[in-house]
């Protein structure tokens, strides 16, 4: 809002010089109405834009999360036998795909149709 002000005033002071007339009067009305009109669009906008990375940082958050729990999972592995060596690593990339897939849905959506279209493509070398 205070920027609306600053623009309905600077509006006013211009009008003032060049139209000969005092700077509260009547005329100067119409520049407080676009002043506040512009601090409303401004303020709306940066609500947007806030949101919008806050919606950024908590899904980088979540992301952080899950990729850390299944990484500490690796992390003792070669602390276990092997066979539960191997399961545990399977596990924990099924995990970290599962936050890929569920977390970043726009983002692994793409490039899962790209992986698939291109393995729809390849056919066995005996049936080409």
């Amino acid at each position: 809002m205070l920027v609306g002000l600053i623009i309905a005033l600077i509006g006013g002071v211009v009008q003032a010089v060049i139209g000969n007339h005092t700077l509260l009067s009547i005329d100067s009305v119409d520049d407080i109405i676009i002043g506040v009109l512009a601090g409303i669009v401004i303020f709306v906008y940066e609500q947007r834009r806030y949101r919008a990375t806050m919606d950024k940082i908590r899904m980088i958050s979540e992301m952080n999360h899950h990729v850390r729990n299944a990484l500490q999972a690796i992390s003792y592995a070669p602390y276990t036998e092997q066979d539960k060596q191997i399961r545990m690593i399977a596990e924990s990339v099924s995990r970290i795909e599962w936050a890929l897939r569920e977390i970043l849905p726009g983002e692994t959506a793409q490039t899962s149709s790209v992986e698939s279209s291109s393995t729809h493509n390849t056919a066995p070398a005996g049936t080409r």
